[in-house]
């Protein structure tokens, strides 16, 4: 069931009122400056209060709605305000068309890049994954939660620990999709390149799309990058599109084989 919930939210993504789009975040925000002002020291209590109390106010809410047999409706409404692909895909364009038009003074390719990769990850990727490992519409609830804390109070060491342990896994999934749709050898490469010492899962995802999209290994000063125009913020786009297809087609066999909803 939850891959026809996908397929759905993203058939009619394009038409989504364009209201809609951040009211899932819009609501997070005021209720963690409500809890902000009640509680002023950051750490797991103001955790369990932000994104613990609306997961379990969303759960009954599905209950209630189930008796109805209306329980889907809360994980689909969950997932098409969770998941922003659409969104995060036309900022990687809008830059793109910036650095062609020669809008911006001497843009960097690589942090765009790098830039548009997170933010697809974390507006889509990471949502989805936690979205089909939980039940109901837990998962994008939760990480865009704690993704919320992490970015208004970068100084709570507890909700960095919850999201490094959120993103271990998908941040290494989507790497291997993304060395399977794009070029392995490279992809593979820069993965285990000694060079790299021991990245962050996103520094980790970042090195990997560089290497399978064959840009090679990018230097701060005189590097690759440096030479790199907008055709390779469309080839990005390209991998990106492979990996969601790639996603889908995994969900589907993974859940006709397991035989689950």
């Amino acid at each position: 069931m939850k891959v026809g919930f996908l397929v759905l939210v993203l058939i009619l993504e394009p038409w989504r009122p364009q209201a809609w789009e951040g009211v899932g975040v819009t609501l997070l925000t005021r209720w963690r400056l409500f809890l902000s002002a009640r509680m002023p020291r950051a750490g797991a209590v103001r955790w369990l209060g932000v994104v613990g109390v609306p997961l379990l106010l969303m759960t009954g809410i599905q209950s209630g709605l189930e008796r109805l047999h209306l329980g889907a409706v809360v994980p689909l409404l969950v997932l098409g305000l969770g998941i922003d692909l659409r969104g995060s895909l036309a900022h990687l364009r809008l830059r793109r068309e910036r650095i062609r038009m020669r809008a911006e003074s001497d843009p960097s390719v690589r942090a765009v890049l790098d830039e548009g990769i997170l933010g697809n990850y974390r507006h889509f990727f990471a949502p989805l994954f936690w979205f089909f490992l939980l039940p109901g519409g837990w998962g994008p609830l939760l990480y865009c939660g704690t993704v919320l804390l992490v970015e208004a109070e970068p100084e709570g060491v507890f909700y960095q620990r919850i999201q490094a342990w959120l993103d271990w896994i998908p941040t290494r999934l989507l790497a291997l999709t993304f060395a399977l749709v794009g070029d392995f050898e490279e992809a593979l490469y820069a993965w285990r390149d000694p060079e790299h010492g021991p990245l962050s899962s996103r520094g980790l995802l970042q090195a990997v799309v560089h290497g399978a999209l064959g840009l090679g290994q990018a230097n701060e000063g005189n590097g690759p990058f440096e030479i790199l125009e907008a055709d390779q913020l469309t080839s990005a786009e390209g991998l990106i599109w492979r990996a969601v297809v790639l996603w889908g087609v995994g969900a589907g066999l993974a859940t006709a084989l397991l035989g689950g909803h």
